[in-house]
């Protein structure tokens, strides 16, 4: 079954405690660990885990305060907010995809904290404006840490996810030499991994450009993520290894 456009999933009166203040949807808290080959779907549903749903601004606070806190958890674990009725797969998705933003372990743990807060709050808050946007994920590895953001779909507007990007970018207060990542779902599904094969872009605004089209293609990642990676607007950023697997 195909999963509900996020227009599809509001808040309606009647469905939350009269004494709360509504959220736009309702959302959902997931985790998973980091297993073997991601194609196995039935595998990885097994072993997601839901750790709560809530649809007021109060019941997410009696939710969060439960949260292992990023700088916690061990390496290769996921954690997910998702709207209610969505599970983080690539399948429920497929005409999606993802914002990506690797950061450095050298980087301090507090500051991954920060952006994954920062981003949960903009999500729930519904700081992106645009409905089409149905989840973040927080990754932590052995060699860096990622944090995401899920598009529903590219397929009728594919401006669409650009504008998530600027979002991205301003909510998290990224530098515009910053480099981010974008996975298709499609392109997950045939390699198995959300991160690796993702196109990377940085972000470029000109007189001439609008911020809805403010992403441009990079040509490759830097060494360095957070902080900025490249020094000057029009920096050339390095070549990287291969990166790892979901």
């Amino acid at each position: 079954m195909d999963a509900l456009h996020p227009e599809e999933a509001r808040v309606k009166e009647g469905e939350y405690p009269s004494n709360e203040h509504p959220l736009e949807t309702a959302w959902t808290f997931w985790f998973d660990r980091k297993s073997g080959d991601r194609r196995e779907s039935d595998a990885y549903v097994e072993g997601l885990k839901q750790a709560g749903t809530f649809n007021t601004v109060e019941g997410f606070y009696r939710h969060y305060a439960y949260c292992v806190r990023p700088n916690e958890l061990p390496p290769n674990v996921n954690v997910h907010l998702f709207r209610k009725g969505y599970k983080p797969m690539w399948e429920e998705f497929p005409d999606g995809g993802c914002w990506i933003l690797r950061i450095k372990k050298k980087t301090a743990r507090n500051h991954l904290g920060q952006l994954w807060e920062t981003l949960v709050m903009a999500c729930i808050g519904e700081l992106f404006e645009v409905p089409d946007v149905v989840g973040c994920v927080l990754s932590t590895r052995y060699k860096d840490d990622i944090i995401s953001i899920w598009n529903y779909s590219n397929a009728t507007n594919p401006q669409v996810r650009f504008r998530i990007c600027e979002k991205f970018r301003e909510i998290l207060g990224l530098n515009l030499s910053t480099v981010v990542q974008y996975k298709e779902h499609m392109g997950s599904m045939q390699d198995g991994s959300t991160y690796r094969n993702a196109r990377s872009y940085t972000f470029s605004l000109t007189p001439s450009t609008e911020p809805a089209d403010a992403a441009a293609l990079a040509s490759a990642l830097p060494d360095q993520i957070l902080p900025p990676a490249a020094t000057g607007e029009h920096a050339a950023p390095e070549a990287a290894g291969e990166e790892s697997k979901k």
